[in-house]
């Protein structure tokens, strides 16, 4: 009998820290006490954590460091903490967890990507709830994930999960811009939706807009997604129950390819691409391939089959698999189709347009 499709549960730092930024026990252990509930009904689990960083904050004393070899010092210490509350506390209801830390590299390399494929559905199958976090004591800037949200959307790809709770501190997607309440429910991500993003806190380095832009992803590959408060009580066996909790993110009818989902969930740009109006609309009418000539900058030393970033007005509304080096770019800026043509023999495809993905609602 095939297992039912995982459930992703992301906590966010802020819900597991008090006051003070230490670790909150109690808020561990009441989570995962709703985690036992559901896992022993037939829920297959998997939890993305954050707070590793704030843990080793509240072990060393030690403020929210800005230095990247700080950060990484303190994630080392404090992922030991963290796991080891998670571990006793599944213990006492007697499940078994697994810690599983993640770079974005990990997932971006397509032979790593099945490897980690394989490990947490070996341990989804022996009844292990995995606990996945980035790897934060050795991440870098150039390979992070950059927060958590990110890294539960691309998990929730690798095991084929069709849903993602988000546990954070506020209550749902409130709006902000006009009634002020909040919305039960969202059918697509747009401007309107993104322009209600407010927040963020000390703890993490995500915030509303973070989770919009993640859920976007999500639900671009056919999966639901929730947003609800993790503080406030019985919220899992809540939301187990069909109760209403938070804001229900609908999954799109109308799915992303499975290619240009990897594209976006799993592979950083590699460099930027700064195209100019004519190449924006002929782009967003299609489907078209990006050209040389309608290139003004380039950033980044990419190669051939590398994800480039495109944006206009220093705004990102694409991603695309560059067709050449960014040494061979930059000596085409300014040149004419005619002279790109004389010199490559091809009119200067830049991006194909069958590797062109729009991130409507995106930031750049």
């Amino acid at each position: 009998m095939p297992r039912p499709n995982p459930t992703i549960i992301k906590i966010g730092s802020a819900v597991l820290a008090d006051e003070q930024g230490r670790v909150d026990e109690d808020v561990i252990a009441a989570l995962v006490e709703q985690c036992a509930h559901l896992h022993k009904e037939g829920r297959v689990l998997c939890l993305v954590s954050s707070g590793a960083i704030g843990a080793g904050m509240a072990v060393m004393e030690s403020g929210r460091p800005r230095r990247i070899k700080k950060r990484q010092a303190l994630a080392a210490v404090g992922q030991v903490r963290l796991m080891e509350v998670y571990q006793r506390e599944f213990a006492r209801h007697g499940i078994r967890v697994g810690q599983v830390l993640l770079s974005h590299e990990d997932l971006a390399q397509r032979t790593s990507f099945l490897n980690t494929r394989s490990t947490l559905e070996e341990l989804l199958g022996l009844g292990v709830v995995p606990i996945v976090n980035e790897n934060d004591s050795v991440s870098t800037e150039e390979i992070e994930f950059g927060d958590n949200d990110r890294l539960a959307v691309l998990i929730a790809n690798v095991i084929e999960a069709k849903e993602v709770l988000f546990l954070s501190t506020t209550d749902g997607l409130i709006d902000f811009g006009g009634t002020g309440q909040l919305l039960s429910e969202v059918n697509g991500i747009d401007s309107k939706i993104l322009s209600m993003a407010r927040g963020g806190n000390s703890m993490g380095r995500g915030g509303m807009s973070s989770k919009l832009m993640s859920i976007d992803i999500l639900n671009r590959s056919g999966k639901t997604g929730w947003l609800a408060n993790g503080k406030r009580p019985e919220v899992l066996l809540e939301w187990h129950r069909g109760l209403p909790v938070g804001t229900r993110f609908e999954a799109r009818k109308v799915k992303t390819s499975s290619k240009k989902q990897w594209m976006l969930q799993h592979l950083g740009p590699k460099g930027k691409l700064e195209v100019d109006a004519g190449a924006l609309a002929a782009l967003k009418k299609g489907p078209a391939s990006l050209l040389s000539v309608g290139v003004t900058s380039v950033s980044g030393q990419f190669k051939e089959g590398q994800l480039l970033s495109v944006r206009h007005e220093g705004r990102e509304f694409a991603r695309g698999m560059s067709r050449m080096e960014a040494s061979t770019l930059k000596g085409l800026l300014g040149k004419s189709r005619a002279e790109v043509l004389e010199l490559l023999h091809q009119p200067g495809v830049v991006i194909h347009r069958n590797d062109i993905v729009f991130v409507e609602g995106q930031g750049g």
